[in-house]
């Protein structure tokens, strides 16, 4: 007997009846197909996968060798010394010492050492054998000893590689030409050599002012890419307030002779240089002047080159010498008597080079600077006398030499086209 307090069951509506017979027969439908139908073959079992190892990272490279250390002493040979003398010096030990002379020795004898050589000895650090031996004479020459596998010590020349080229060099003057080429990092002998080719028309030490200009053709030679020497000046100008414009150009005619010429074919050489020395500083001029060590007023008749001791002394021109040795107040000195009725006098010299009664060509060295006789410090006095009597070198005019034949003309003026185009800044390639 139900319990009064249950609840009649919820009778369902005709609509939801239908719903559930219907859902009733669909999974009734679904479990008699899965029934039915035979039943697929377990699948395989997929393969195993077997993973492959993986590679090994690659070696990494042996740590390179460190580097070997060295220990470099170096020294100059001294005035006198041998190479025997200053290796001991250097650490080396007697028997390095004298193997390493006996090495050179087939291709450095002893006698070709001079005073300035570099020495160079290399050695591993910790280690008091030589490892290597370096001789230096200049940037273009240079001998090395080095120790080979077997403890032998062989000698052998170093190639160095040497260029030659022509290269165009042009300054503006501020002070004197030398310093001038300094600033424009040149090396300064190219001065000197200027000077020698202009040297009947330009005086570099009294024509000289600021503001002039001069250019250089000129062939210079370098040693492993640093500056060795220069050669031939292949041409010059020079632009300047007291020498005015001058331009010359090196020709060597069909007859085997070189010289220096101007454009148009005249010569740049003169009876007479105008200067007696190549590159000096002028400290007193013609005129009058009050004498040095006297203290009076006098004339002075002559120019004073100021110079170092030894400094050479050049004969302006051709002659023969007519005095040579002490001459009171110009100490030691020579006269040269010209054929062009000229003569010329050179006082105060250290040395004398010459003797009366032989002749001298242009540039002969006949003597060097000194402070002999009355003479405040080295210098050169310079005199020039035209029948017994002093006139100013400055103002002496000359005739210059033979000019370019004039059937040698076309040759001369195609030869130094070229030439005159790089004097003028061209880019033109040169042999």
């Amino acid at each position: 007997m139900a319990s009064p307090d249950a609840k009649p069951p919820r009778r369902l509506g005709p609509l939801t009846g239908l719903v559930a017979l219907a859902l009733a027969g669909a999974v009734g439908s679904a479990g008699w197909v899965l029934g039915s139908a035979t039943a697929p073959a377990p699948s395989a079992p997929s393969p195993s996968v077997v993973a492959s190892p993986s590679p090994p990272p690659p070696a990494l490279p042996p740590a390179p060798p460190l580097p070997e250390r060295f220990e470099t002493s170096t020294a100059r040979l001294g005035p006198n010394q041998t190479l025997g003398q200053v290796l001991p010096k250097l650490g080396l030990t007697a028997a390095d010492s004298g193997a390493v002379v006996m090495a050179l020795a087939p291709l450095f004898p002893a006698r070709k050492a001079r005073a300035g050589d570099q020495l160079v000895v290399e050695r591993r650090a910790g280690d008091r054998a030589l490892h290597r031996f370096t001789l230096r004479q200049g940037f273009a020459d240079e001998w090395q000893v080095a120790r080979a596998a077997d403890g032998t010590l062989t000698a052998s020349r170093r190639p160095v590689e040497l260029v030659k080229e022509t290269v165009r060099v042009a300054v503006d003057v501020e002070g004197s030409v030398y310093d001038s080429l300094l600033r424009s990092h040149e090396d300064p002998t190219l001065a000197v050599l200027a000077a020698d080719v202009l040297a009947w028309d330009v005086d570099f030490y009294r024509d000289v002012r600021g503001g002039d200009r001069m250019e250089v053709l000129v062939e210079k030679s370098t040693a492993d890419g640093r500056f060795l020497r220069y050669g031939e000046v292949l041409a010059v100008a020079y632009r300047g307030a007291v020498s005015g414009k001058k331009r010359l150009f090196r020709w060597t005619a069909p007859d085997g002779q070189t010289s220096y010429f101007d454009d148009e074919g005249t010569s740049a050489q003169r009876g007479f240089l105008r200067t007696p020395l190549r590159y000096a500083h002028v400290t007193s001029g013609f005129g009058n002047r009050k004498h040095p060590m006297l203290g009076y007023q006098a004339a002075h008749l002559g120019v004073d080159y100021g110079a170092p001791t030894g400094t050479p002394v050049w004969a302006v021109g051709d002659g023969v010498v007519s005095q040579a040795g002490w001459n009171g107040g110009c100490g030691n000195s020579v006269t040269i008597r010209h054929r062009n009725g000229l003569q010329t006098l050179y006082c105060h010299l250290s040395q004398v080079l010459v003797s009366a009664g032989k002749g001298v060509s242009q540039k002969a060295v006949i003597g060097l600077v000194g402070s002999t006789g009355l003479s405040t410090g080295p210098h050169l006095h310079y005199a020039v006398l035209r029948g017994g009597g002093y006139i100013n070198p400055a103002g002496l005019k000359v005739p210059r030499s033979e000019p370019v034949r004039a059937e040698w003309m076309s040759s001369f003026k195609d030869a130094i086209a070229p030439l005159r185009a790089r004097l003028d800044g061209e880019s033109l390639a040169m042999n």
